[in-house]
């Protein structure tokens, strides 16, 4: 796993410089007293194993999804109809962001898993009007 986190750190400090701040998923987006401890904006990372398969001794081939949290400032929308074009352009280019993340990682390979591929994007609702957009990858690697 650790492996697999600093390759994906690695390829998104390398492919997406506008990222201030890069993590493990460990719920700083749900218990925070003020603001999140992150910079914004940031990508958090959660590795789930989905499946995992004995191959032989010691040895097993692993389904994962990899989740990537893009995470952007409070927004304020203003996407509405009667918004003013500028205002609602400059709003909706917080998924530029999302659509760079997309890109660095889409097909990609480490040479620790196989290519990623994108399984699903959806944006967060959330109280605290934070800007989240959770894009799952899904891969496969052998684990010694």
């Amino acid at each position: 796993m650790e492996q697999i986190y600093n390759a994906i750190l690695a390829r998104l400090q390398e492919t997406v410089p506008e990222i201030k701040w890069i993590d493990l998923d460990t719920g700083q987006l749900e218990y925070y007293t003020d603001r999140p401890s992150v910079a914004f904006p940031c990508v958090l990372i959660d590795i789930e194993l989905t499946q995992c398969k004995d191959l032989y001794e010691d040895v097993q081939l692993c389904n994962a999804t990899i989740g990537i949290r893009v995470v952007q400032n409070p927004q304020t929308s203003r996407t509405n109809s009667a918004a003013d074009k500028t205002v609602r352009k400059s709003e909706l280019e917080r998924y530029v962001l999302v659509e760079n993340v997309y890109r660095a990682l889409q097909s990609w390979e480490s040479g620790i898993f196989n290519p990623l591929s994108r399984t699903s994007q959806k944006k967060e609702n959330r109280k605290d009007g934070y800007f989240v957009c959770r894009i799952n990858f899904a891969t496969m690697f052998k684990d010694n």
